[in-house]
């Protein structure tokens, strides 16, 4: 095909791929409920507010976003390539996820998939080989499972895989090393500064890539090959460095001045735990095929699944000493994994021994129940007999039961506050939390009393006991392993027991929310005293010897 004829074959594949991911998010975020929190709300309501912002004061939305580069964890310079969906479809929940499926997912599918069945090793190659590859990279449940919450970190991939790219293409940054280093260095950069976490995949690309290069180099003793990867990495680091300190310096600061471990150890189990939970991410038969792509890439030399392996690897082990990995955060590992599931996909269809028509629709078929098994109640139901098709951790629409009951403690509550009083909630998770309780009705956000969710990270804040209401659950709502919010469980079962704390206040309205869980909304009759008060740090104290009772 001529130049013209290939651009045109891309288009046309870009844009029905794009398409088809769009009617996708569409049927899912139809059955959601709309109430979102936290992460989940995050970047949704940025979305809404820098396109209204960009609209009405171009000026104000430039500085805006500056600043966010330069200072914030979360940087909305993401959703700069998403303004143009504000712009003509609105700030729905549809307009922003089909913005982060059309702009990032979908290239970042085609991207790493093209490059994953061009390495592929293959006896016999079939034509059908890249049309299963594309099918599989375009449903590979890692890219859509943040993606369909509402997290758009699947941006850091396409850089990851932009600069993925620019390594492997560069043989390691064997040649031109100097234009190679500054591609590679400027795709990183973007990864990090498009969500800071990408540090740990930008660490653990770079240690494999080193890894895999001194191999080559003790190989070949091609001493001049070390010397020019040499001088790529420093060129790679010096861009890395010079735009972090030019953009992000605030950033980079408290960076350099915060332990991670420490602020995050609330959101980290042992080991095996972390294993299990990426692991429940992808069905056993999607890492059967990884298994499979691993084995084969070992025994055809296809060093390219091996390298992006070892990636996946060290970014897990690196990021795993701070936190357990979520969805979002596991995307890269994921992504490092493709190329292994691809060459274990090629391998198959092109088996003389198989017919490649049928093996082509059966890894279609197990790529296709994957997606419908993890991100549609029905298609969980139908598969449950075989549950092994689909990722044993589920990625269903948003879903409360008793909606009307959320709506009612609202109600109550917009009813009973009066514009000086305030209300606190002593429940993390998805059941209740504060921020669902606010972007449900975005009139009670002023009038948040701002309690603890994660020991670590806030610590108990006392003044939520000055709110004159506070809603608290039976059981004690939380989202994190056993012991880690304390600072939520302990008032919570105070409360509702009418001990130490709970003596100051009175049960006003009872509500049955989602998962059988008891709500209840309680007035504050008289002020918590000091003695309640010191009684409740003693609690506190048995775990956080350093937790002290504040002035009161």
């Amino acid at each position: 095909m001529t130049k013209n004829e290939t651009l045109g074959f891309w288009l046309k594949i870009y844009i029905c791929t794009a398409l088809l991911g769009v009617a996708f998010a569409a049927i899912y975020v139809w059955l959601e409920e709309p109430v979102y929190y936290w992460d989940f709300a995050a970047y949704f309501n940025g979305f809404d507010q820098y396109g209204s912002l960009l609209a009405e004061s171009p000026i104000e939305w430039l500085s805006q976003l500056r600043a966010s580069v330069a200072r914030d964890d979360y940087s909305a310079a993401i959703l700069v390539p998403l303004m143009p969906f504000h712009m003509f479809f609105g700030g729905s929940r549809l307009s922003y996820i089909a913005g982060i499926v059309i702009v990032y997912l979908v290239p970042t599918a085609l991207f790493m998939g093209r490059m994953s069945y061009l390495e592929a090793v293959s006896d016999t190659p079939s034509p059908r080989s890249w049309f299963v590859v594309w099918f599989a990279a375009f449903l590979y449940t890692p890219f859509w499972s943040a993606t369909l919450r509402g997290l758009p970190d699947i941006a850091g991939c396409l850089a990851l895989s932009a600069a993925t790219y620019f390594l492997w293409k560069s043989k390691l940054l064997t040649r031109e090393p100097v234009i190679n280093g500054i591609r590679i260095g400027i795709c990183l950069w973007l990864a990090f500064m498009l969500r800071r976490w990408y540090a740990f995949a930008v660490i653990g690309i770079a240690i494999s890539a080193a890894f895999f290069c001194l191999l080559q180099v003790a190989k070949d003793r091609d001493f001049a090959a070390f010397r020019n990867a040499v001088l790529g990495g420093v060129c790679a680091l010096f861009v890395i460095a010079g735009a972090a300190l030019a953009f992000q310096q605030p950033l980079i600061l408290k960076i350099l001045g915060t332990s991670y471990g420490d602020l995050y150890s609330g959101y980290k189990t042992n080991f095996v735990s972390q294993i299990d939970q990426v692991g429940s991410r992808l069905s056993y038969v999607n890492w059967l095929l990884i298994v499979v792509g691993l084995y084969i890439s070992i025994i055809r030399r296809n060093s390219f699944a091996l390298f992006c392996a070892l990636a996946s690897v060290l970014t897990f082990l690196i990021f795993t000493r701070t936190q357990d990995p979520d969805r979002h955060h596991s995307m890269p590992m994921f992504l490092w994994l493709f190329p292994a599931y691809a060459q274990a996909i090629v391998a198959i269809v092109s088996m003389p021994a198989l017919k490649s028509r049928w093996s082509t629709v059966l890894i279609a078929v197990v790529a296709g129940f994957a997606y419908l098994g993890t991100f549609f109640p029905i298609g969980r139901q139908l598969l449950s007999p075989i549950g092994y098709v689909f990722a044993r951790e589920d990625t269903l629409p948003l879903h409360l039961d008793n909606l009307p009951e959320y709506r009612r403690l609202i109600d109550d509550l917009v009813r009973e506050i009066r514009p000086e009083d305030r209300f606190s909630v002593f429940a993390s998770g998805a059941v209740m939390n504060s921020s669902l309780l606010f972007e449900m009705d975005m009139d009670l956000y002023p009038r948040v009393g701002w309690s603890c969710q994660v020991d670590s990270r806030d610590q108990f804040a006392p003044e939520a006991l000055k709110s004159r209401y506070v809603v608290v659950t039976d059981p004690p709502v939380t989202h994190l392993q056993s012991g880690a919010q304390i600072c939520v469980t302990i008032p919570d079962q105070d409360i509702v027991e009418g001990k130490g704390i709970g003596a100051a206040y009175e049960r006003i309205a009872t509500y049955q929310l989602s998962g059988g869980v008891k709500g209840y909304l309680y007035e504050q009759l008289r002020p918590v005293s000091k003695t309640e008060l010191d009684a409740l740090y003693s609690e506190f104290r048995k775990k956080y010897p350093g937790w002290t009772t504040p002035e009161w």
